[in-house]
């Protein structure tokens, strides 16, 4: 047993490459409470982002469905986690406090990101455009509380009834976020997340989990590459299963599924875009004035990863994730034709009149990726320890 608690305590977290719930969460013993002390989690993942499900839940071979030719938005993000799992006031009999483990962990990230094919062409035929927005990414920060069992900490014995663990979150814009680039590290906005999760061990080696979440996100008030990006992002729901399987000592394979949902986007006056309609002679267009929404997004992916427990306190993994379904948000976009071309509205040799209405495709949080991605990680534990205990009283 006191090997089983040393294996989970050492557990991997395979972090998402951008929002958490986007893709299969292929950790080993992430509602498992750790044995006290500071855990490091590194992580490498590479996704071609050159695929996604469109509006209509098909799967396109492109990155941008209402853009003639291809496109992707490759990513290469390596990311810390810092987790520290700790008893708070233990000898002081604080309700809801002291008689479980708590934790709290920082997630930093670095994100190579740039835009491919023919929409970095578009970006390339105009000077107030850039296809790259690499640099450092959003800063989360969380807090949880184990609900049950995290009491017997101690003894390093596993509870028979599993564990539970409450989890709240924050994601801080600390990214790099170019304005005038399709893709960015960086989301440019504040978001909340609270999430629900559980573990059981239903035979010999093996461990089942299953969790829910919510995240809530605010205003962005200067949306990417002309506002194609949503100014207010849907709020997102997931769920997530994983079971894992001990194949031998320190050796274990997991397979797991994920779903997100999130409701509709919204989009303020969009400035231009790639797909726009051609104006008739000696006239130019121009994106119509409003507030536009799209049908909301969606991915299903499932995923797969291997875990090796180098030494006690090293843990090296894999893993490998397919999207299996999901919806992109799409809208349409209408645009207004002026004569002659750079007129001033309301002049009275300038006219306007209704153009063409074009399906615009949301970029940053409204895409949805199809295209398989892979990870590799490895976590070190510094040790254990009673991190904000009371120094000096007796336990």
């Amino acid at each position: 047993m006191r090997g089983v608690i040393r294996a989970t305590s050492a557990a991997l977290l395979l972090m998402a490459a951008r929002a958490q719930a986007d893709v299969a969460d292929t950790t080993l013993g992430r509602y498992l409470p750790l044995y006290p002390g500071l855990y490091l989690d590194l992580r490498d993942a590479h996704d071609p982002r050159d695929r996604v499900f469109d509006a209509g839940g098909d799967e396109r071979d492109t990155a941008t469905p209402s853009l003639a030719g291809h496109s992707s938005f490759p990513l290469h993000e390596v990311a810390a986690r810092f987790t520290w799992t700790f008893p708070l006031f233990e000898s002081q009999g604080v309700p809801l406090l002291s008689s479980r483990l708590h934790t709290a962990r920082a997630t930093l990230r670095y994100a190579r990101v740039r835009a491919r094919g023919r929409l970095a062409d578009y970006v390339g035929s105009r000077d107030d455009l850039t296809d790259d927005g690499s640099g450092v990414g959003d800063t989360t920060l969380e807090f949880g509380t184990f609900l049950w069992g995290g009491s017997d900490w101690r003894s390093e014995a596993s509870a028979p009834g599993g564990a539970g663990l409450l989890l709240l979150g924050i994601n801080v814009p600390t990214g790099v976020y170019e304005h005038e680039a399709p893709v960015n590290a960086g989301t440019n906005h504040w978001a909340f997340h609270a999430q629900l999760g559980g573990a059981v061990r239903p035979w010999a080696g093996a461990l089942f989990e299953a969790g829910a979440g919510y995240r809530v996100h605010l205003v962005n008030y200067e949306p990417q590459f002309g506002g194609l990006a949503p100014s207010e992002q849907g709020d997102d729901a997931w769920i997530d299963l994983s079971l894992a399987q001990r194949l031998l000592p320190g050796l274990h394979l997991s397979v797991s599924l994920a779903e997100r949902r999130g409701r509709a986007n919204r989009y303020d006056d969009p400035q231009y875009a790639p797909n726009a309609p051609a104006a008739p002679p000696n006239s130019d267009t121009y994106p119509t004035p409003g507030r536009y929404a799209d049908d909301g997004t969606s991915l299903r992916s499932a995923g797969l990863a291997l875990h090796w427990f180098a030494t006690q306190r090293v843990l090296v993994s894999a893993g490998y994730v397919r999207p299996l379904a999901g919806r992109s948000g799409e809208f349409d976009l209408p645009f207004t034709s002026r004569s002659p071309a750079g007129c001033i509205e309301g002049a009275v040799t300038c006219t306007t009149s209704p153009g063409e209405t074009v399906r615009v495709d949301g970029l940053g949080p409204a895409r949805s990726y199809a295209s398989d991605h892979w990870a590799v990680s490895l976590r070190y534990n510094f040790g254990q320890g009673d991190t904000f205990t009371c120094v000096g009283c007796s336990r």
